[in-house]
């Protein structure tokens, strides 16, 4: 926190649970709630200090390295067999991915 106001950290410790419903427990602020969708995380971005420009580049960020999931789920890194992908795919292939890719075209 610098000069009283909070800045953005980066994502850690962040694990896909595919067989588990899709459940945001990260929220904005009490009036808002639970994050449950990228515009509602695009409206509050100034909250953040960021302005629209900002807001989607990170979003950008954020896309491209969850859209290449299964090649890094491959790599030696992470070492999943391919017949293990399916199985996560929920975990990321959803219409919140979609909707960024709907919203980055704009």
């Amino acid at each position: 926190m610098a000069h009283g106001q909070w800045r953005l950290a980066p994502a850690f410790d962040i694990n896909p649970f595919p067989d588990k419903e899709q459940e945001s427990k990260t929220w904005l602020s009490e009036q808002d709630g639970p994050i449950t969708d990228l515009g509602m995380l695009l409206a509050r971005a100034a909250y953040f200090g960021l302005d629209e420009a900002q807001a989607r580049a990170i979003l950008a960020e954020v896309h491209a390295a969850v859209a290449n999931w299964r090649q890094v789920a491959l790599s030696a890194d992470v070492g999943l067999r391919q017949a293990e992908l399916d199985d996560f795919a929920p975990a990321f292939e959803h219409e919140q991915l979609m909707a960024a890719s709907v919203l980055l075209r704009r």
